[in-house]
């Protein structure tokens, strides 16, 4: 309970927050789908809150409402890739560069892609259960992947960057 009530939370909590507010977009100003801020807040996420489950938490929870905003569907598959994401961001712990960072970035979208993507995990009606209902499921979702890729890294960019420089400018955000 007490790490609820540090700056370093409440700062972290609201840089979460306002990446989430990113999956808004399609539905306020025309953009490129998939290029939100929702990959760079999961490893954001996993590098930066000290407390693991509130790693997890908070963009999960970031995800479910947001998903409820815009009426998505729920999948398993998007929070389990998603998840996955967030542990992409435990790599990062006390590691945070650009060269991790952008490698973080890289490796959570290939890895949200490979799950979310598998052709077995959809109805046979829509991806044959085959090698060729893989390759075909995973051609489908190649321009998601760059266009997820691009959003990883420009948000990564923006949220790391951000909170570097506010730790920077007030000392006690820092770990």
């Amino acid at each position: 309970m007490k790490d609820l009530l540090t700056p370093r939370f409440i700062v972290l909590s609201l840089l979460v927050i306002a990446a989430a507010l990113t999956r808004a977009l399609p539905y306020l100003i025309p953009h490129i789908w998939n290029f939100t801020a929702i990959g760079a807040l999961a490893i954001f996420s996993g590098a930066q809150f000290s407390n693991r489950g509130l790693a997890f938490i908070l963009p999960l929870a970031a995800m479910a409402i947001s998903d409820i905003v815009i009426g998505n569907g729920f999948s398993m598959l998007v929070y389990f890739g998603f998840t996955a994401m967030v542990a992409c961001g435990f790599l990062l712990r006390g590691k945070v560069n650009v060269t991790n960072v952008i490698l973080a970035s890289f490796i959570s979208a290939g890895v949200f892609f490979l799950i979310t993507n598998f052709a077995f995990f959809y109805p046979a009606t829509l991806y044959p259960h085959n090698l060729s209902g893989i390759l075909i499921s995973y051609s489908a979702g190649l321009p998601f992947f760059r266009n997820m890729l691009i959003g990883n890294m420009v948000f990564s960019a923006v949220l790391f960057s951000s909170f570097y420089l506010l730790s920077k400018r007030y000392p006690i955000l820092a770990k």
